[in-house]
């Protein structure tokens, strides 16, 4: 009987412990990093095993298997945290941690099944997978960027970029799988099939147009905050926008590469390696930066402009480096010049010229700084203010409207009968509003207060006047 009552007892705790909410995201936690670590201890073995037999080459260098093996598993786990906020966008980025991690296992494997049957069948698949296996992480960059902005612009449909981003990368995913050379690593292993020259030329084109998609994501991020449709917030959209640029950062330094190693500056194994573990960190920095923006939706944004335009100028910075440095290794190939005073001149110069174009990214990016106050007690519009930098110069037209009955001392009911909007409607936008203009939040701060002391004090309606409000009595 007492053994009766304690099987009953120890169902009931189990029953609730699977019920708890806690124990759920623990699964879940489980089901999201869990594989992917298991994806890199065996690759790490694999490594290890390649390393002892003797076919040790860059995939399975240290600094790849750490690099790859951290932002596989790191990748997944913020992807995970983001599921919280967005389902899509976390799941898009736990799918990428899973594809940095087969990546490398991928790695491991083909050069263990190459060093023991030569260019078999099987040693031939996994090289052609490991020769083309960088595309799925790549693709990801893309398609978890324009999910991020379809997430903050409220679209419901994926268009056109998407669609065309992932058709591309599947085309060049089956080209490079069938028509590539995979090259020294593995010598002796040829290409699925042998087509004319002009075929892989047109391999070249659509592995350009595949790169340009990269792209896609900061151009239409960027526009997205400019144009601040919906109800999309500024701020996270320079937040997902920076993030986007991480991997045109990886771009130009498998370009920046390209050209050192024709330049005899470093190996071709060493390159490589650069490279892949330029991957690994890569998508960690990105995935912080979508799941950042796209946390918590209805709660105020903690970010703040200073923090975004530091972290832009980081990476314009670092991009505009990485292509002064390539158009310096270009001019002296070009010429003939392997000095290495004539690639510092034109690397100097290129970044010069560059300059103005960063400045110009920046301010698309994070706004322009904000102009000094000067009170000197003329009046003067809100749209010439927006003009010169003013805190109203975020906020649309519509919020505007919003904030100035807000001022003028009306309710949310109020001014949505002034509107003709529903209250839910005047709250987002207040919302809105309230993030823009950086008012905290705390209990001790009333923010309608002071967004109508921002309003007062930036469009020079010192005394608003009293709306006609429209009777809702019928």
């Amino acid at each position: 009987m007492i053994g009766t009552l304690r099987s009953y007892d120890t169902q009931a705790r189990f029953a609730q412990d699977w019920d708890n909410p806690r124990m759920i995201g623990k699964t879940h936690a489980v089901w999201a990093v869990g594989p992917v670590v298991v994806i890199v201890l065996l690759a790490a073995v694999a490594a290890l095993v390649a390393g002892v037999a003797g076919g040790a080459y860059f995939g399975t260098s240290p600094a790849v298997v750490a690099s790859l093996g951290v932002g596989a598993i790191a990748t997944a786990t913020i992807g995970y945290a983001t599921t919280s906020s967005n389902r899509v966008v976390g799941l898009a980025i736990v799918a990428a941690g899973w594809s940095v991690g087969l990546y490398l296992l991928v790695f491991g494997l083909a050069r263990i099944a190459y060093g023991e049957w030569g260019p078999s069948p099987l040693a031939s698949t996994l090289a052609h997978l490991a020769f083309a296996g960088h595309v799925p992480p790549l693709t990801l960059f893309v398609v978890a960027g324009l999910l991020t902005r379809r997430a903050l612009i409220g679209e419901r449909h994926s268009g056109w970029p998407l669609i065309a981003s992932v058709g591309l990368a599947a085309i060049l995913f089956v080209a490079i799988f069938t028509l590539a050379n995979p090259g020294a690593p593995f010598a002796g292993v040829r290409p699925v099939f042998q087509v004319p020259y002009p075929i892989l030329v047109g391999g070249l084109v659509v592995n350009n147009m595949w790169l340009a998609t990269l792209l896609l994501p900061p151009v239409l991020l960027i526009w997205a905050r400019r144009e601040a449709r919906g109800h999309g917030d500024r701020r996270r959209l320079a937040t997902a926008a920076i993030a986007s640029l991480v991997p045109v950062c990886q771009l130009l330094l498998c370009t920046l590469l390209g050209l050192a190693v024709d330049a005899s500056g470093i190996t071709h194994q060493g390159g490589a390696t650069l490279l892949i573990a330029g991957l690994g960190a890569a998508w960690p920095l990105t995935g912080v930066g979508f799941g950042l923006a796209v946390r918590g939706p209805s709660l105020q944004y903690t970010v703040s402009s200073g923090v975004l335009a530091r972290a832009a100028s980081l990476v314009l910075g670092v991009m505009t480096a990485m292509i002064a440095i390539c158009a310096g290794l270009l001019i002296s190939l070009g010429r003939g010049f392997g000095t290495t005073f004539v690639i510092a001149v034109a690397v100097v110069v290129v970044a010069l010229a560059l300059r103005p174009l960063a400045v110009r990214v920046l301010a698309a990016l994070v706004g322009e700084p904000a102009a000094p106050i000067r009170s000197n007690g003329h009046s003067f519009s809100p749209r010439a203010n927006a003009h010169n930098g003013s805190r109203l110069s975020p906020l649309t037209q519509r919020e505007r409207e919003v904030l100035r009955l807000l001022a003028a001392g009306l309710s949310n009911a109020g001014i949505a009968a002034q509107l003709v909007l529903s209250e839910r409607t005047i709250d987002a936008h207040l919302r809105s509003v309230f993030d823009k203009l950086d008012l905290p939040g705390s209990r001790h701060d009333n923010r309608r207060i002071q967004a109508a002391a921002v309003w007062a004090h930036e469009s020079g309606e010192r005394h608003v006047p009293e709306p006609e409000l429209t009777s809702t009595l019928g």
